[in-house]
């Protein structure tokens, strides 16, 4: 059946082809047309945007400095090569600085709005632009420049024909190929079609009889092929998968997929290119890429993949990367998570580059920005030489604390700072500058009482050639200033001038008082201290021996004092000694000296005495004494004293002698029964000592031996989480003669001292701690005293580091305390000692701090790592403002020197919160838990405290 051409499928195809060709065509051109505007525009975008920073960054300076000759220059050396057509200047008022390529006599256009540009489609041969000249967020002027677009505009033009002639042809050759296909295809369809009404060839059946002589007909007899047609669509899915993996295989950086796990799924060939591994390779590592990150970054690359695979997605992560064959280079990866069809999470696609080159390049503009900016330095600097003396200082003087003054040689005020204001209480509004230095000064609300500033004034000119004149003023509201005149010389030696600078001491002032009452009284009861007493009885033994009089030392101490410490804990016992103090005060006169030892023990000097005046004092102190009536928690109290008596010279001539007797004598009080009173016998002080001295010694030497000795621990907490930091280990002695009692440290650790066991208790004491911190490894660091006495033991650390290394404990979980007097005393052998120790690992404390009222000054010398602070600025610490400076100022010293410290004696809530409030970093005390044996934390427990 003959179909008319133009009614066949063969026409109708050639048809749809010319027609879809010609669309594509057009659309094609359409859109590089667009896309090209769009990218010219973006480019001078962000040209102009690279001009409006650079040009800021050079105009910005010399605008702020009002120089404009330096930005002219500089327009006319950025105008050409930067292609700017032309440049236009305005200062903060508006008016042109400096314009080239552009007739000031025309007006300006407006600034061009790229996001208007993009839309129409229009590329302007110049691009008018507006920028703000800015310095440190002030603005100092305008800047109008105009960029020439031609050369982009030109080269998108060239482009756009380029591409057009590509498409279209492209499109003519694919226009005549599918027409030749189609004939080829139809005139195939047409020879089946006539074989199909002819019989089959070659014994080959004829599948389908066709009825009708159509061309859908002649469609119908085409499915019986459908199997080979499928085959021939899988052979065209091959060669498309093909194409796919050569597509895949040779991008420039590595593509991978990553699923949900984190395992990889598939990564391409330009693997082996980067990193040297084949893909079977990189498919067996377990978490690939990670391997390929260098030691120290895998930790934040595995954080990041983490973060990927939660299904975000990231781009230009950077990390350091290692070959195969050992080389570095920086790895740039950005990360995209996919999806199914049906919106099920599959993991991530991931792209890695070689960013080697792109680090390069931007370590070469970090150091031309260095450049950039070491230049606008040294331009800065040659502008600040040329200011004037008065701009160069007023900002800094006016942020300074201290009042300063600024007069000439006319003593006419020239400048001054609003502290200066704050100091003479000066009005804001009264104007000062001008005015003599004499009459601002007299007119102040806030002057000395009698201050003449004109007697003044001719004794610093008396005084020029030392340059400095100074001198403290009381001010009327208390305040204490010292002031300081200075001359201003000018670069030859003239007299341009006197600076007076004011400094507010008054708190200096007031904590040089309180150091040196402090220094000679004791915290607690206000008494003389020990160090005061030593000094008064040196004194008061060299009037004695001049004007051959007697001089008597009484010494007495609180009965059983221990027990009231340990069983109503130390708050009671500082009571009870204040009460003391205060009426034994009563007791003596104003010649005599009276003191607090330490502990319990007080003396009292008695110059010019006898005998009987004595008997008559040491009688009345013992009464006193037992009749003091003290109440605890309505429980009374029953107080005795035990004093001896001592004097010069009936019983010593020296003072140390004098001293130690009274001390025997009280003693021997106590051997007597306690709360009596005893003269020193010098008959029995001998042999007594030495009786008691040998029992102790043999007592020390079996504890020592039979396993007498027990280790008692006390916690130390972190003072704002109340955790424990680490345990104190604290010695006690069995008692052979009471089974189940303990001996506190306090009566065989001095005499053990005395004999020289106490290097023997140290040991053992080490030996112990560290023995059971192998036996716990969960137990928290230990700290160990360690007495004064062994300072001069240089075997010491040595032998701590043995039993470290023998028990495999680390140095670090033990702590080494040592008593800041004792190392004060002695402070080149202890610098020797604590520098070992340091040597072994372990920490150091130091003890009593404070104490001595010396600590600051010795804390560069003693190189300890922990500062514990004495308790006695910490027992009345709520209610004693002077131990609230100085534990604030001892924990703010420990911390900028980088020293924790330790407060102990903390027994009530208040005083915890007000070490907290100060920043003391851990406490210590009975409010927190008692020493014990068996303390929780020895098994791990680290539990807070309960209170």
């Amino acid at each position: 059946m003959q179909v008319p051409f133009f009614r066949t499928l063969r026409a109708r195809l050639i048809l749809a082809i010319l027609v879809v060709q010609s669309l594509v065509l057009a659309v094609l051109l359409a859109n590089v047309n667009r896309v090209w505007s769009d990218m010219v525009l973006r480019a001078t975008e962000v040209r102009v945007e690279e001009l409006a920073r650079l040009l800021n960054a050079a105009l910005a300076p010399p605008m702020a400095s009002l120089d404009y000759a330096p930005a002219a220059e500089l327009l006319d050396s950025m105008r050409t090569p930067e292609g700017i057509d032309y440049l236009v200047l305005f200062d903060r008022q508006g008016k042109v600085v400096a314009a080239r390529g552009w007739d000031v006599g025309t007006a300006l256009p407006p600034p061009d709005q790229f996001s208007t540009l993009s839309g129409s489609g229009n590329i302007p041969p110049v691009v008018h632009a507006s920028s703000e000249i800015k310095l440190a967020g002030q603005q100092y002027g305008l800047l109008r420049f105009g960029v020439s677009t031609e050369l982009l505009g030109e080269s998108a033009d060239r482009i756009l024909w380029q591409s057009a002639t590509v498409i279209a042809t492209g499109a003519g050759v694919s226009a005549l190929v599918l027409a030749l296909l189609g004939f080829w295809l139809t005139r195939r369809l047409y020879r089946l079609m006539d074989a199909a009404d002819q019989p089959g060839q070659n014994g080959l059946p004829q599948l389908i009889a066709i009825d009708g002589e159509d061309e859908v007909s002649a469609l119908a007899e085409r499915f019986n092929q459908m199997s080979t047609g499928i085959q021939e669509r899988l052979d065209a899915l091959k060669k498309n998968e093909e194409k796919f993996l050569a597509i895949a295989d040779y991008t420039y950086g590595v593509e991978l997929w990553l699923n949900p796990a984190g395992e990889l799924v598939w990564v391409n060939a330009s693997v082996t290119r980067l990193t040297g591994y084949t893909v079977k390779e990189c498919m067996e590592m377990r978490y690939f890429p990670l391997p390929l990150a260098t030691l120290d970054e895998r930790g934040r690359v595995s954080d990041t993949l983490k973060q990927a695979l939660g299904g975000t997605a990231g781009q230009d992560f950077e990390f350091r990367a290692m070959r195969r064959d050992g080389k570095t280079f920086w790895a740039a990866m950005s990360w995209q998570p996919i999806y199914d069809g049906s919106a099920n999470y599959l993991g991530i696609r991931a792209s890695v580059q070689d960013n080697s080159q792109l680090k390069e390049d931007r370590l070469a503009m970090k150091r031309a920005v260095y450049e950039l900016q070491q230049s606008q330095a040294l331009n800065q600097t040659y502008l600040a030489r040329a200011e004037s003396e008065r701009s160069r200082l007023s900002a800094l003087l006016s942020a300074m604390r201290f009042g300063v003054l600024f007069v000439d040689t006319d003593n006419l005020v020239v400048f001054h700072n609003p502290a200066f204001r704050s100091l003479w209480l000066i009005d804001d509004s009264t104007l000062i500058v001008g005015k003599p230095i004499g009459q601002v000064l007299q007119s102040a609300l806030n002057r000395p009482a009698a201050y003449d500033f004109a007697t003044l004034l001719e004794a610093s000119e008396s005084m020029a050639a030392m340059d400095v004149y100074p001198g403290d003023l009381t001010m009327n509201d208390g305040r204490i200033v010292t002031q300081h005149c200075y001359t201003v010389r000018d670069e030859q030696a003239y007299i341009t001038g006197r600076l007076w600078v004011y400094e507010d001491v008054t708190q200096e002032h007031f904590l040089n008082e309180r150091m040196v009452f402090l220094a000679e009284r004791d915290a607690l009861t206000g008494l003389h201290n020990r160090h005061a007493f030593q000094e008064q009885l040196e004194r008061m033994l060299a009037e004695a021996e001049r004007n051959q009089e007697n001089l008597a030392v009484l010494y007495f101490d609180l009965d059983e004092f221990k027990y009231v410490n340990d069983t109503f804990g130390h708050g009671v016992g500082d009571d009870l000694l204040k009460r003391v103090a205060e009426e034994i005060s009563g007791q003596v006169r104003r010649n005599e000296f009276f003191a607090r030892q330490g502990g319990d023990e007080f003396a009292i000097l008695v110059p010019n005495c006898n005998e009987t005046d004595i008997n008559y004092l040491a009688t009345r102190i013992v009464a006193t004494v037992a009749g003091i009536q003290f109440n605890v928690d309505g429980q009374p109290l029953r107080l005795s004293s035990s004093l001896g008596v001592a004097m010069y010279p009936l019983h010593a001539e020296s003072a140390e002698d004098l001293v130690a007797h009274a001390d025997t004598a009280m003693y021997q009080a106590k051997s007597a029964g306690k709360a009596t009173w005893r003269m020193y016998q010098a008959e029995r002080d001998a042999s007594r000592e030495m009786v008691n001295r040998l029992t102790w010694n043999e007592r020390i030497q079996q504890a020592l031996e039979n396993d007498g000795l027990v280790l008692y621990f006390q916690g130390i907490y972190e003072a704002a989480t109340r955790e424990v930091a680490h345990l104190e280990a604290l010695v006690r002695m069995k008692d052979p003669n009471n089974p189940g009692q303990i001996i506190p440290p306090g009566h065989f650790i001095p005499h053990a001292e005395k004999s020289g066991k106490i290097l023997d208790i140290d040991r053992w004491v080490i030996r112990k701690a560290i023995s059971m911190l192998a036996e716990h490894p969960s137990m928290p660091s230990v700290a160990v005293n360690i007495s004064g006495r062994s300072f001069d033991e240089t075997s010491l650390p040595e032998y701590i580091r043995t039993q470290l290394e023998e028990a495999h404990v680390e140095p670090a979980r033990l702590m080494v305390e040592l008593t800041e007097t004792a190392a004060v005393s002695d402070m080149r052998d202890a610098q020797r000692f604590i520098e070992a120790l340091r040597n072994t690992g372990c920490t150091v404390c130091l003890d009593d701090f404070g104490a001595g009222f010396s600590s600051f000054a010795y804390l560069k010398h003693l190189k300890a790592h922990v500062l514990k602070i004495d308790g006695l600025f910490i027992r009345d610490l709520p209610r004693d403002h002077d131990s609230q400076i100085f534990v604030k100022g001892m924990a703010s010293i420990a911390r900028d020197m980088g020293k924790q410290t330790v407060a102990e004696f903390v027994e009530d809530e208040e005083t915890l919160r007000m070490l907290v409030e100060f920043g003391v970093d851990m406490v210590q005390g009975y409010y927190l838990d008692k020493p014990s044996p068996d303390h929780p934390a020895i098994h791990g427990l680290m539990h807070s405290s309960h209170v």
